[in-house]
């Protein structure tokens, strides 16, 4: 038995319900205003797919460790260093060479 979403005629409240197809556009209670409505089915959203047609690749190991947009010392090509992730020592630190 499929779940339907149904619009209250008298109070615009929105509900779900169990119906057998027999059941469509046939009289229900409405669990709010508990009034008689019938029971036509909300016109909702289908099933949406999307199509990936490019994937993101790093450019970089600090892109590869850190994710895309990657910044700061040893982010860039050529660097030593292979991660953007780390604590620095400050002065004189080996890694960023301040």
């Amino acid at each position: 038995m499929p779940l339907y979403d149904i619009r209250c005629s008298h109070c615009d409240g929105i509900f779900e319900k169990l119906l057998q197809i027999r059941e469509l556009h046939g009289a229900t209670e409405c669990p709010y205003c508990r009034q008689q409505t019938t029971a036509a089915p909300l016109l909702t959203g289908g099933h949406v797919a999307l199509k990936v047609t490019q994937r993101w690749q790093p450019r970089n190991g600090a892109e590869q460790l850190a994710g895309m947009g990657a910044g700061g010392p040893g982010a860039h090509a050529g660097t030593a260093r292979s991660s953007v992730l780390h604590n620095c020592k400050g002065f004189n630190c080996s890694i960023c060479d301040t």
